[in-house]
């Protein structure tokens, strides 16, 4: 769990310290280590744990292309901008095939074979995107644009702290906010509006997972504004107000992604 990784690198820090310490001790000049001490102290920083995370770096890297086109060109239909931005999801994708994998994810090799197989999806359908982009065809880009995005989700959630209640909510707010709203559908809206509650209520019973305490306050936090944002779409649903409930639907995406985002 990556809210546990930082005090599992610091163990990793501490004992390839007293490793250091201790050949670099029993050198016999200790203002000139020895050829086998020098050879020694290189192999033991060798194995040193990449803290750097490149792996999460380069994932964010490819969300910060894919999250405006998701989140903005996708929902208006902007596929154009889709089309123009193939190459970069390409480039991104090309640059996470390629990073050096932490210590962490080979370790737990369940996870690991979990990560390269929902990696391999992922670009397989960035491929689809990059072709759909030059068919001219809205419908098959809008398809496979919407598996790759899928399939990103899938990979997040190789790190993700699990809460199976979280993606029930995701569920059907992803209804509400991709096939709803943008098909003017106000009376499914107001009926579903009605269900995302029960299970935003169940959400708000849900303790954040056993090792990440540290996190407690402000998932509560996240979780409370997005009940009050829930609330507020119901309650602008009863009285039937379309402009309100389309900015109302927007707050709770918005909250939502804030608290997604927190977990990741």
């Amino acid at each position: 769990m990556r809210c546990c990784r930082s005090f599992k690198f610091w163990v990793l820090s501490v004992s390839l310290f007293v490793g250091l310490s201790s050949l670099i001790s029993r050198a016999e000049d200790k203002t000139a280590p020895s050829e086998d001490s020098l050879r020694k102290i290189e192999e033991v920083t060798s194995q040193a744990p990449d803290t750097t995370d490149s792996l999460r770096m380069a994932m964010d890297d490819f969300h910060q292309v894919m999250a405006p086109l998701w989140h903005e060109a996708f929902s208006a239909k902007d596929f154009k901008t889709i089309r123009e931005k193939a190459p970069l999801l390409q480039e991104k994708l090309l640059a996470l095939l390629k990073v050096k994998l932490p210590t962490y994810l080979q370790e737990d090799e369940q996870k690991l074979n979990t990560f390269l197989s929902k990696r391999q999806e992922l670009a397989y359908y960035v491929g689809q995107v990059s072709l759909a982009s030059k068919d001219g065809v809205d419908s098959t880009l809008a398809s496979a644009f919407e598996q790759m995005h899928w399939t990103y989700e899938e990979l997040e959630k190789v790190f993700a702290v699990p809460i199976p209640e979280l993606d029930s909510f995701h569920e059907t707010l992803y209804f509400l906010w991709h096939k709803a709203l943008p098909g003017k559908d106000y009376k499914a809206i107001k009926e579903t509006a009605s269900i995302l509650k029960v299970e935003m209520d169940t959400l708000m019973k849900v303790p954040l997972p056993y090792g990440c305490a540290k996190k407690k306050e402000e998932f509560e936090k996240r979780k409370s504004a997005l009940k009050d944002a829930v609330y507020g779409l119901v309650d602008v649903c009863q009285k039937g107000e379309e402009k309100k409930i389309e900015e109302a639907l927007s707050l709770v995406h918005e909250r939502f992604v804030e608290l997604n985002q927190f977990l990741r």
